[in-house]
C-alpha cells in the first residue's frame, strides 16, 4: 500500500512539473503577444498601414495561445465536458471573435462606431476565455452573466497579475512534510555556495577584463597589423550595436515597457482562470451566499411591480392619445432623430428596469416570479408592457425614422439593439411559463448577431 501511494505521489509530482513548465513557456510567449499588440494596434493604430492586417492576425495569434494553454495543461473539450461546463459554447465565440476579426480586416472600425466595434472585440475575446477555460459561473452563459463580466475583466486578471512572474521565476518545490527541515538545511547551504561561487566568478571576470584590457592596448602600440585587426573587430562590435538587438530594444522601449503590464493582465485572466482554485465565483458559491437574503414575501412584488405596471399603462394611454392627436409621422429630421434617440433610451432604461426587478426577485424574495402563479401573472403583466416598449422603439427608430431618412453605422448598430433586447422581453416571457435556458440563449444570440452585423459593408 506504501508503495502504491509513493507511486501515485511520484506521478502527481510529475504532472505538477510538467504543468508549472507549460505555465513558464506560455509565461514567456505572453510577452511577445502583448507587445504585438502594444506595437501594432494600440500605439500605432493611427499610421501603421496594415493595422488591420495586424488586428485579425492578433485574433488568430491570441486564439491558438489560449487553445495551446488550455490544451498542454489537460483542459482539453473532453475535459470540459467532464467538468459539467459547455463544450460547444467555446467554440461559438472562438467562431464570433473571428468573424469580427474578418470585418476588421475587410472594412477596419465602421463609421460612427466611436470604439464600439473594437470594445466588442476585447469582450468576445474574454468571453472565449472564461468559456473555453471553464471559468463562467455557471459553467455556461446564464443569468450570471455580469459576474462572469466582473470576473473576466477585473476579478482574474487583477487577482493574478503576477502570476507571469512566480511562473518564470519560481521553482518547483515538492517536498514531503516530515523532509522540509532537510531540505531547507540543504537550500541554505546550496545557496551560501552558489553567492559564493558566483562572486568569485564576478571577480575573476573583472580582473580579466582588466588585463586582457591593459594586453591589448600594448599589443597595438607594437604591431600595425594586430592595430588594423582589433579596429575592424571594433567596427564590427559598434555596428551591432547600432543596427543590431541593442538599438531594436532602444527604438522599441516604450513598446517593451507598456507591453510588460498588459502581457501580464493578459497571462493573469488565461492562466488565473486555469487555476481553478484562486476563488472564482461559481453559481453554487453564489447561491450559498445569497441563501440568507431570500426574505420579501410575494405581496412586495405585488406592490413593486403592480405600481411600475400602473406607470406604463398611463404612460402607453398618453402615447396613444398623442398618437391621434397628432399622428406617429415626423417630417424634419432634428425632429425625428431626438424622438428616436429619446425612445431608444427609454427602452434601455425601462428593459433594464424590468430585469433588474426579475433578477432581485430571485435574490431577495422567497421564491421567484415564475413559481408563484400570481407573481408569474404579474411578471408577464410586467414585460408584456417591456415588450410593447421594444416594439414602440423599434417602430420610432426604424419604422419612422430609418424608413424616412435612411441607414447610417449608428442606426444599424441601434437597430441591432433594439432587436436583441425585443428578443430578450419575449425569452423572458417564455421563461415565465417553460423552464428554457433565456439568459443563455439571449447572450449567444446577440454574440452571433453581431458577429454577422458587423460584417456588413457599410
Amino acid at each position: 500500500m506504501d508503495m502504491t501511494n509513493k507511486l501515485e505521489n511520484m506521478d502527481l509530482d510529475r504532472e505538477e512539473i510538467r504543468r508549472r513548465r507549460v505555465f513558464r513557456v506560455f509565461a514567456l510567449l505572453s510577452y511577445f503577444l502583448a507587445f504585438f499588440y502594444i506595437k501594432r494596434i494600440c500605439l500605432e493604430a493611427g499610421w501603421f498601414q496594415n493595422w488591420m492586417n495586424a488586428m485579425f492576425v492578433f485574433v488568430i495569434l491570441f486564439i491558438c495561445f489560449v487553445e495551446a494553454f488550455c490544451h498542454f495543461t489537460g483542459l482539453t473539450y473532453h475535459k470540459l465536458k467532464a467538468d459539467g461546463c459547455s463544450v460547444w459554447e467555446p467554440v461559438v465565440y472562438f467562431l464570433c471573435l473571428i468573424l469580427q476579426g474578418i470585418a476588421v480586416l475587410l472594412y477596419g472600425i465602421h463609421d460612427d462606431w466611436t470604439g464600439w466595434q473594437f470594445l466588442m472585440l476585447h469582450f468576445t475575446a474574454i468571453y472565449y476565455v472564461l468559456a473555453r477555460t471553464g471559468s463562467l459561473a455557471s459553467g455556461k452563459s446564464g443569468i450570471l452573466f455580469l459576474i462572469d463580466c466582473l470576473q473576466g475583466f477585473i476579478t482574474i486578471p487583477w487577482s493574478n497579475i503576477g502570476i507571469r512572474l512566480v511562473s518564470i521565476f519560481k521553482r518547483s518545490r515538492i517536498v514531503e512534510d516530515e523532509e522540509a527541515e532537510e531540505y531547507d538545511e540543504a537550500k541554505e547551504e546550496a545557496k551560501a555556495q552558489r553567492d559564493k561561487k558566483i562572486a568569485t566568478i564576478l571577480i575573476t571576470l573583472i580582473l580579466a577584463m582588466g588585463i586582457c584590457g591593459y594586453a591589448l592596448y600594448e599589443l597595438t602600440l607594437a604591431s600595425d597589423a594586430f592595430y588594423s585587426f582589433s579596429y575592424t573587430i571594433q567596427k564590427a562590435i559598434e555596428d551591432f550595436f547600432e543596427i543590431g538587438l541593442f538599438n531594436w530594444i532602444y527604438q522599441n522601449d516604450e513598446y517593451i515597457l507598456l507591453s510588460i503590464p498588459v502581457g501580464a493582465w493578459l497571462f493573469g485572466l488565461i492562466a488565473g482562470s486555469l487555476k481553478k482554485d484562486r476563488g472564482h465565483l461559481t453559481l453554487k458559491a453564489f447561491e450559498d451566499v445569497t441563501i440568507a437574503w431570500h426574505q420579501l414575501p410575494d405581496y412586495s412584488a405585488y406592490i413593486i411591480i403592480g405600481s411600475v405596471c400602473v406607470l406604463y399603462a398611463v404612460f402607453f394611454a398618453s402615447e396613444l392619445l398623442f398618437i391621434n392627436a397628432f399622428g406617429v409621422s415626423v417630417s424634419r429630421a432634428p425632429e425625428a432623430a431626438t424622438r428616436a434617440i429619446d425612445s431608444f433610451w427609454a427602452l434601455i432604461r425601462i428593459v433594464l428596469l424590468n430585469f433588474a426587478v426579475v433578477g432581485g426577485s430571485c435574490i431577495v424574495s422567497r421564491k421567484a416570479l415564475w413559481e408563484n402563479r400570481k407573481t408569474r401573472i404579474f411578471a408577464t403583466v410586467l414585460f408584456g408592457f417591456a415588450t410593447a416598449f421594444a416594439l414602440l422603439a423599434a417602430w420610432n427608430l426604424c419604422g419612422v425614422y430609418i424608413a424616412k431618412f435612411g441607414l447610417t453605422p449608428r442606426r444599424i448598430l441601434s437597430s441591432w439593439v433594439v432587436g436583441n433586447v425585443l428578443l430578450w422581453c419575449i425569452l423572458m416571457l417564455i421563461r415565465l411559463y417553460k423552464r428554457i435556458p433565456a439568459a443563455r440563449i439571449g447572450i449567444i444570440t446577440a454574440a452571433i448577431s453581431y458577429s454577422v452585423v458587423v460584417l456588413g459593408n457599410f
